[in-house]
């Protein structure tokens, strides 16, 4: 997508003050200072689907961190190096946490189709325990192994399930481990996620190599010749991206050496909670350029072709909200409306769930928390559960990254709980009572505990989080239903957002997009190195 370079003195309009908004004015107003920006956020915060909440304890002052979001970044992605020089700029270094690679917070797990926790492979016995107990191989799929070379590629677009099953000639890859995997990503079903959209190196493999196999063998070969006749002097480098950053923001980030440094640590944390990189972000835009974020300020109507927003013109709007949004407030003969209105959402009911007793994270098997494979009938899953995060056992094993405090391990028990997704398209999304009831029953039937033993203390999202105080038989719930929260990209994704970039291009549209639609993806990461790229088209 090509981007009209912005006039001096110009105004940019940026819808949602998440951490795509921010991220991109906070890029853009670095690169040219002149501009003036004003972000529309229809809530009272900022930090969009980034939320951090406390629950406060009266009797003890505690606050206890419920994440409803987002609430980790995992791997050496560009966009998180990006964060972090960020969070070095805001003077927040020191709320950087990590977990060392090997640590028992970096083991994850996925059921099995009566609900028994396997461990993903981390070495050589859990690998073969996880092939004995998880019917991840079939004599289909060992048949299919050997014939995949000699399967001819296809150039056109299929679903995850698709592709898996045509070019291994089983499902039972995808019923019992991909579809988890999906889960975990976008809450979404394999059977009708497009292959290009989530895993397009998958199909590009297939179409430049011709098989999966072939192509990782001569990987192999190759990396073994490379070792070889590697010198001293060669090593990892930095990506395009991330060195125009460094050359025109920040030059003495030096995110080599954090990139080398960060190998060894595959998951990042903020102490406070992820919602402290776009609070404090929002502060330092009113603060230290010109921007004005318009909180409780829902944007009513919006034109992309003459850049107007609520009825104020500007050069160039940013859009990160979601097209069902958008669809609504574009004028209704727009071109752009039948797309941005064609693209499903899911919804997702997420449970926090916290207790002094260590009695709901297995003892024996600690960890980052499991996901839930779709296996072969939505029968196996009747609470549509999507899986499960072990948020004390990620809070006890975490480090500081440019400090040295270590966390004090603490017997507290807290999780969150993630259910519905791709589940709730089948059938309308239960009150808040029933979704209660199936959490407590998860809890019974996936965790054994017997919840009759626990005085149930419940806390809306929506009310103040505070409870007079937390006793050993207390058991707090948490809960907030977050209502088309992630965008699927299901087959026919692609097309779509060929279609939509084309119009932007050929009818010079003052407009682009950010967040998780027609940008880079749906992860956080994603969405701020998308942030970065078409600020600097802009500048």
């Amino acid at each position: 997508m090509t981007l009209a370079k912005l006039p001096r003195n110009g105004k940019v309009a940026v819808l949602g003050a998440g951490i795509s908004g921010l991220t991109f004015t906070y890029f853009l107003s670095k690169l040219r200072p002149d501009l003036q920006f004003k972000i529309f956020e229809k809530s009272n915060r900022a930090g969009g689907w980034m939320s951090s909440p406390s629950l406060h304890v009266k009797d003890t002052n505690e606050s206890i961190l419920l994440e409803k979001g987002p609430r980790t970044l995992r791997g050496v992605r560009d966009g998180s190096l990006l964060m972090i020089d960020i969070l070095r700029e805001l003077n927040l270094q020191n709320q950087i946490e990590v977990i060392h690679k090997d640590s028992v917070a970096n083991k994850k797990y996925i059921t099995d189709a009566q609900g028994q926790l396997i461990q993903v492979p981390n070495s050589i016995p859990t690998f073969i325990d996880f092939l004995k107990n998880v019917k991840a191989i079939d004599l289909k799929l060992v048949m299919g192994i050997f014939k995949e070379p000699f399967v001819k590629p296809v150039k056109e677009d299929e679903t995850v399930e698709q592709f898996f099953k045509r070019r291994l000639g089983s499902s039972v890859l995808t019923d019992n481990v991909a579809s988890a995997v999906m889960h975990g990503v976008y809450a979404g079903d394999i059977g009708k996620l497009s292959i290009k959209s989530v895993m397009p190196a998958m199909k590009e493999i297939e179409n430049e190599s011709g098989s999966l196999l072939k192509h990782a063998w001569k990987k192999l070969i190759a990396k073994n010749k490379i070792s070889k006749t590697t010198t001293a002097t060669e090593g990892p480098q930095l990506s395009s991206e991330l060195k125009a950053y460094e050359q025109t923001i920040s030059p003495k980030a030096d995110l080599l050496q954090l990139q080398t440094r960060l190998k060894s640590f595959p998951m990042i944390k903020l102490h406070k909670g992820m919602e402290t990189l776009p609070k404090c972000l929002a502060q330092y835009l009113t603060a230290n350029t010109q921007t004005e974020i318009k909180y409780d300020t829902p944007v009513e109507q919006c034109d992309p072709l003459t850049g107007e927003v609520n009825g104020e013109k500007f050069d160039h709007v940013r859009s990160t909200i979601s097209t069902l949004a958008l669809a609504k407030i574009f004028p209704p003969q727009n071109s752009l409306v039948q797309y941005l209105a064609s693209i499903p959402y899911i919804s997702i009911f997420l449970t926090n769930i916290y207790t002094r007793k260590p009695t709901l994270i297995p003892r024996n098997k600690p960890g980052f928390g499991f996901l839930r494979p779709r296996h072969e009938n939505v029968e196996d899953n009747p609470q549509a559960l999507l899986g499960v995060i072990y948020d004390s056992d990620i809070e006890n094993y975490c480090q500081g990254l440019f400090d040295d405090h270590k966390a004090v391990p603490d017997e507290n028990n807290k999780i969150t709980l993630m259910m519905g997704g791709h589940y709730y398209s089948n059938w309308s999304i239960p009150s808040d009572k029933i979704s209660l009831k199936i959490v407590l029953d998860v809890l019974e039937e996936k965790f054994q505990v017997d919840v009759s033993k626990f005085n149930v203390k419940v806390v809306p999202v929506e009310s103040e989080l505070e409870v007079d105080s937390i006793k050993d038989d207390d058991l707090v719930v948490s809960y907030s239903l977050h209502t088309d929260c992630i965008p699927q990209y299901n087959l026919g994704y692609q097309e779509t957002k060929a279609k939509v970039l084309d119009i932007l291009d050929k009818e010079h549209y003052k407009f682009s997009f950010g967040g998780t639609v027609f940008a880079d993806g749906v992860g956080v990461p994603d969405c701020v190195s998308n942030s970065f790229k078409d600020a600097m088209k802009l500048m």
